[in-house]
């Protein structure tokens, strides 16, 4: 008994020994000294930062972050500017594509400048409506200005010289009296260029009350105005009345003319004689002239007719009667020779009908003319008619 309790406690001490050796913790690795030796064992490892750990797996059939879609593209503004009227560039002694290359450069330019560009096919229109001519010359810019009711037009001619592009290009201020006018010259690869940096300075807008003044003289202060902003918008004053055009009486310099005159001598001794008249006449302004006549004249004799050829040279000028349907009064003033008589004075008033731009009738209603023959001076009231043509 006293053996079995002995080997019972040896037991017991045992177990206690071996549960307080397992109870104690791990022994740790003695640092490593800078420049010395350590005790065999391997260093930790250090901490891994935020940016160096991997992403976490993702669970099977997780969605996963798909790249964000990118925002559409934000619309240009609309245009706020006035209408503008963007008249097709006239190519003169080049070939047609640069007139088109001006006038889509011109379109693009001042679209981008925040000014409304009136539609080609509205504007197209409103030239056939007028019947306006190409190309379109200062006072068709004006009318096609009003009747698009667009206070800003602008336009262009493309020429060659040197090897170069000249545009002239050509802006119509409905308020202005006068246009604002600028030349660029650049080789083709410099041609866009060279419009665009010329357009802002022609497209100022005007001041109330000040004559603008010519575009290389433009102030800074003036050049640097946004024509879409409010704040530098500027009242519209009426637009003066253009004065109107005289009609021409004579639309060309040089005239010929054809008819017949009848002479009648007044009296009881009354005699009438009859010329065939030819005329040339040059006008080196509209309403002074010059003229040359020759005619075939059947003239009473003492005892026959005779023939004889009446050669006369004048000045001529007209009258205004009623203008707007081209009907004048010519005036005209000659002295001439009949050979084998004498000198011979005329004084012509009649009327002047327009039947074309180029054809007239003009009859002659009052015209005294006086003979200087060698035994009388008969004075004869002679009435004619002319067609005149100009050359």
């Amino acid at each position: 008994m006293a053996r079995a309790r002995s080997i019972y406690l040896t037991g017991l001490l045992t177990l206690l020994h071996a549960a307080s050796v397992h109870a104690q913790p791990a022994p740790q690795p003695a640092p490593q000294q800078p420049g010395g030796q350590g005790t065999g064992a391997p260093a930790p490892a250090a901490p891994a930062t935020p940016e160096q750990l991997p992403p976490p797996p993702t669970p099977p059939g997780a969605p996963t972050d798909a790249p964000a879609t990118p925002p559409p593209p934000t619309p240009p503004p609309a245009a706020t500017g006035p209408r503008t009227a963007v008249i097709d560039a006239a190519p003169v002694g080049v070939d047609a594509a640069a007139g088109r290359y001006v006038t889509n450069v011109l379109r693009e330019a001042i679209a981008a400048m925040g000014f409304q560009v009136i539609p080609q096919s509205e504007l197209y229109d409103a030239a056939r409506r007028l019947a306006l001519p190409f190309p379109v010359p200062a006072d068709g810019i004006f009318t096609l200005e009003r009747a698009l009711q667009a206070p800003l037009a602008v336009t262009a001619e493309v020429r060659a010289a040197q090897g170069q592009y000249v545009v002239h290009i050509r802006v119509r201020v409905a308020v202005e009296p006068e246009e604002r006018t600028r030349d660029v010259t650049a080789t083709q690869f410099q041609l866009g260029a060279a419009i665009r940096e010329a357009l802002p300075p022609l497209l100022v807008p005007p001041r109330v009350g000040v004559t603008p003044p010519a575009v290389a003289e433009v102030p800074p202060s003036v050049a640097a105005l946004d024509p879409t902003d409010p704040a530098d918008a500027v009242p519209a004053r009426p637009a003066r009345r253009r004065p109107r055009r005289r009609p021409r009486a004579h639309p060309q310099h040089w005239e010929l003319s054809v008819g017949a005159i009848a002479a009648l001598g007044p009296g009881r001794d009354g005699f009438v004689n009859a010329l065939v008249a030819a005329r040339v006449s040059y006008f080196p302004s509209d309403r002074l002239g010059f003229s040359l006549t020759g005619a075939y004249t059947n003239l009473r004799g003492r005892e026959e007719r005779v023939s004889n050829v009446l050669v006369l040279g004048g000045v001529e000028t007209a009258v205004d009667l009623l203008p707007d349907r081209r009907i004048f009064i010519p005036l005209r003033a000659e002295i001439g020779y009949l050979p084998n008589n004498g000198p011979v004075f005329r004084l012509t008033a009649g009327v002047s009908f327009s039947l074309s731009r180029r054809v007239r009738l003009n009859l002659d209603l009052l015209s005294p003319t006086l003979w200087v023959l060698p035994e009388t001076t008969p004075v004869t009231l002679d009435l004619g008619a002319h067609l005149v043509i100009g050359l």
